[in-house]
C-alpha cells in the first residue's frame, strides 16, 4: 500500500451469503493490526440511498432505468464524499456491496450488464472483490429464519436465482469467489488469506 493510495475491498453476493458478517470480522482483524480501516455500505444512508431503500417494499412504480439511475447517483455521492477521500489518504475501505451488485441485481431485472458496467466507469475499481456464493435457498433461510426478517422486493427466491446467475457470469480481474456455504470461521480464514496478499496488509 503506497502512501496516499489506500485499498478498496468490496463484499458482494446474493442476500444471505454472510458478506456483512465477514466485513465486520475483517474490519476487526485489520484494526487489530493497527491498519486504518473505514467500513461502509451501499445503498448508503444518503438522500439517494433512502430512495432506493423505499423500493424494497414497493419496486413496481419505478422503471428499471430510473432504479439504475438512483443506484448510480448514490454511488457517485458515496465515491465523492467517502471512498475517494479515504483512498487518497491511504485508508482501507471495506464496502458492503458496490457496482458488481448493481450489475447482478439490475442485470437480473432485465438491464444490460455491459451497459451498467459502463455507467459505473467513474467508480474506483476494487483492489479485490470478495464474491460470496451459496445456494439461494440457504440465503433465503438465513434471512427468514436466522434473522427473522421477511423478504423484501429484492430478495424473492426466483429473482435471487437470476441474480446468482448474473454473479456467476461476472469475469473481472478483481473478483475472488468464496464458498459461503460453510462455517463463519472457515469463511473468515479464506477472507484473511486472500486479503493478506494485498500490498500493505
Amino acid at each position: 500500500m503506497t502512501p496516499g493510495k489506500g485499498l478498496l475491498i468490496v463484499f458482494e453476493g446474493t442476500d444471505g451469503t454472510g458478506k456483512s458478517t465477514q466485513l465486520k470480522l475483517l474490519a476487526a482483524a485489520l484494526s487489530k493490526k493497527g491498519l486504518p480501516v473505514i467500513s461502509s455500505f451501499e445503498p448508503t444512508n444518503g438522500s439517494f440511498g433512502k430512495k432506493i431503500r423505499a423500493l424494497y417494499s414497493n419496486r413496481k412504480d419505478t422503471s428499471l432505468e430510473e432504479e439504475l439511475e438512483l443506484f448510480i447517483a448514490d454511488r457517485k455521492e458515496h465515491v465523492e464524499t467517502l471512498i475517494a477521500p479515504a483512498l487518497s489518504s491511504g485508508k482501507i475501505v471495506l464496502c458492503d456491496r458496490y457496482y458488481l451488485s448493481t450489475i447482478a441485481y439490475q442485470g437480473a431485472a432485465g438491464l444490460d450488464p455491459i451497459e451498467i458496467l459502463r455507467k459505473n466507469a467513474f467508480a474506483p475499481e476494487p483492489d479485490i472483490a470478495l464474491l460470496f456464493y451459496a445456494p439461494v435457498a440457504t440465503g433465503v433461510t438465513r434471512i427468514t429464519e436466522n434473522r427473522g426478517d421477511s423478504l423484501n422486493d429484492f430478495e424473492k427466491e426466483e429473482y435471487l436465482a437470476k441474480v446468482k446467475t448474473q454473479f456467476e457470469q461476472l469475469d473481472l480481474p478483481c473478483i475472488q469467489r468464496i464458498n459461503a456455504n460453510r462455517s463463519i470461521e472457515e469463511i473468515h480464514q479464506d477472507v484473511l488469506h486472500l486479503v493478506e496478499n494485498l500490498p500493505g496488509i
